[in-house]
């Protein structure tokens, strides 16, 4: 598969922070978060529409510099409905499946 078209491939989303939200809400923008806490904007912003995820460590520390909860910062599963379990545990697999390190590649 050539370079450009793997590029323009769409990624499956899936929401597993409310960062954004909570920072709309707060009236924070992501360049003051990611000044705050010695990030780049564009990270922030990657964490904000869930490209990528944060340690769970970073969220406390968002947490405490926002005053909010920490559970504010992530979507309930109790809110989830079974189709979209389903979908989520599915791409979750794959996810976890793409990180694994067996140490195969090692020479």
């Amino acid at each position: 598969m050539s370079k450009s078209k793997h590029s323009r491939e769409k990624k499956t989303a899936i929401t597993i922070n409310r960062l954004g939200i909570v920072l709309k809400e707060e009236k924070i923008t992501n360049r003051a978060l990611a000044a705050t806490l010695g990030y780049e904007e564009a990270t922030v912003s990657k964490w904000a529409t869930n490209t990528i995820q944060p340690p769970v460590s970073t969220f406390m520390r968002i947490a405490l510099v926002t005053n909010r909860d920490l559970k504010d910062f992530f979507v309930s599963t109790k809110d989830i409905d079974e189709a979209e379990k389903k979908k989520n545990l599915k791409i979750l697999a794959e996810m976890a499946t793409n990180s694994k390190r067996t140490g195969k590649d090692k020479k």
